[in-house]
């Protein structure tokens, strides 16, 4: 059996020479794989392009080879008791593909047949970048029945905390840090002291909401502003230029990355400088830019210049709620067909980053059909939003319930940080009212505000949910 180790950059490393618990990422990675693939030669592939590249390479590199092992770069806490388990399961089986399910990113391999390289190639054909961690899954999906697959089950399923322990970014290299002491434990029980700390798994904010604008052109039935700013849509307050790129540089430096919504509790379209905005923030390295907008009040914006200004880091979430102009106008009000029109410009001009939205409500639970196979025809992808009773302060909604049978500490307060127009922090846009405040980002430091939501996420894994968080019913969903 003629075996060979790919060792995939799918991101660049994070400080890939500094120390981690003594070793270099390197050297850590280096020994796991000495460990469990002692003498197997291994040859290193990436950064790629595009899903295409990396079916290339793979096959280019594994020409000659009865099976592949393909590790991550930046995975420095890959066990090799697992990988020996895999290889095992992936020959007793004579499998296609091998992987495994429940363990956090980057602690385990990807295991493959070189013989399946020529049809991912052909389905990976034409299909855009960026190469992600599981591009060879998701090509498998397209008919995995073809193939025969077996999965490595974890023994404590962590799927839904969505850790990684890689060092592809800021946020996560410090989580290895948090974790580089345990690394001498048995896998099981590493994974259940993973489990039983979730304290030490929030790290740095990935997403940052920035109020822009006090202003709205529509209260939809499903927003709280009607309660509590009944006169948003007359409000024309907005955010200096200069606050706005001060407050971005701050966050990049704390993080690293992250993701940039302008849309907190605001029109994004009524700023007066909204193109200068969005222009200035596709310029910063590491930032990403999604726009939730009503689609309406964009007349004045040349989007084809910010169209040509964005390299695939400016998404757009289009609330449409209908496609039917009567219920359209019961939701939202008027301007039915200038925000389809909006929607239908967008999509050629921002292919695969334009996402029209509904909120699935009772009101529009029979059109949920029709409007995911009529945009997703037209813009590859949909949206399709839970109502949002926001603690009960709504009336429920909801047509059915789906939120997990036990709550697990709130994804916001884990990764997010939203900002009002007078610098006041929040972790999340259901505390409008302010009730936790962090602190003020244009008199303390970004560090300090961030830091100032340990405490309310020691509660949340405690169990101790603030008045705030009792009835909050966002806790499971996930931004970025």
């Amino acid at each position: 059996m003629k075996t060979l180790c790919v060792i995939v950059t799918f991101r660049p490393v994070v400080e890939p020479h500094r120390p981690l618990g003594g070793q270099t990422i390197v050297e850590w990675l280096s020994r796991a794989l000495d460990q469990a693939l002692a003498g197997i030669p291994r040859v290193a592939v990436g950064p790629l392009g595009s899903p295409s590249e990396y079916i290339g390479a793979l096959r280019s590199a594994a020409d000659g080879f009865d099976e592949v092992v393909v590790v991550a770069a930046d995975g420095p806490f890959l066990r090799p008791d697992v990988m020996t388990q895999m290889l095992a399961l992936h020959r007793e089986y004579r499998a296609d593909y091998t992987f495994a399910d429940g363990y956090p990113a980057g602690l385990t391999p990807e295991i493959l047949r070189p013989s399946i390289l020529s049809v991912l190639g052909e389905w990976a054909a034409g299909k855009a970048g960026p190469v992600e961690r599981d591009t060879l899954f998701q090509l498998l999906s397209t008919d995995i029945n073809r193939f025969d697959v077996e999965t490595q089950l974890s023994p404590v399923d962590l799927r839904s905390r969505r850790l990684s322990f890689t060092a592809d970014s800021k946020r996560n290299r410090l989580l290895l840090e948090r974790y580089a002491d345990d690394q001498g434990l048995e896998t099981g029980e590493l994974l259940n002291l993973v489990s039983r700390t979730a304290g030490r798994t929030r790290t740095l904010p990935a997403t940052l909401h920035v109020q822009i604008t006090n202003g709205v052109l529509q209260i939809p039935v499903w927003s709280p502003l009607e309660q509590f700013v009944p006169d948003a849509p007359q409000n024309r307050e907005f955010l200096s230029r200069e606050r706005w790129n001060d407050l971005l540089d701050r966050a990049l430096r704390l993080a690293g990355d992250l993701t940039v919504l302008p849309s907190f509790w605001g029109e994004p379209s009524l700023h007066p400088e909204i193109s200068a905005l969005l222009s200035d923030a596709l310029d910063k390295p590491g930032l990403k830019l999604c726009v939730e907008t009503s689609g309406l009040g964009w007349g004045r914006v040349d989007l084809e210049a910010l169209s040509a200004r964005s390299s695939g880091n400016l998404d757009w979430i289009v609330e449409l709620d209908s496609n039917v102009p009567e219920t359209y106008r019961k939701l939202r009000g008027d301007g039915f067909e200038e925000a389809q029109g909006f929607a239908q410009r967008l999509v050629p001009m921002f292919p695969g980053h334009v996402w029209p939205q509904t909120v699935r409500m009772q009101e529009n639970e029979a059109e949920m059909e029709q409007f995911h196979s009529s945009w997703k025809e037209r813009a590859g992808q949909v949206i399709i939003q839970k109502h949002n009773d926001f603690g009960g302060r709504l009336p429920r909604a909801k047509p059915s319930d789906l939120s997990p049978w036990k709550r697990h500490p709130c994804w916001h307060v884990a990764r997010d940080l939203a900002v009002f127009l007078d610098g006041t922090a929040v972790v999340c846009r259901d505390d409008f009212a302010r009730t936790q405040p962090l602190g003020n980002v244009w008199t303390d430091s970004l560090e300090h505000v961030w830091n100032q939501g340990s405490a309310l996420w020691a509660l949340h894994v405690g169990e101790s949910w603030p008045a705030v968080c009792q009835n909050c019913d966002e806790w499971y969903t996930f931004h970025f």
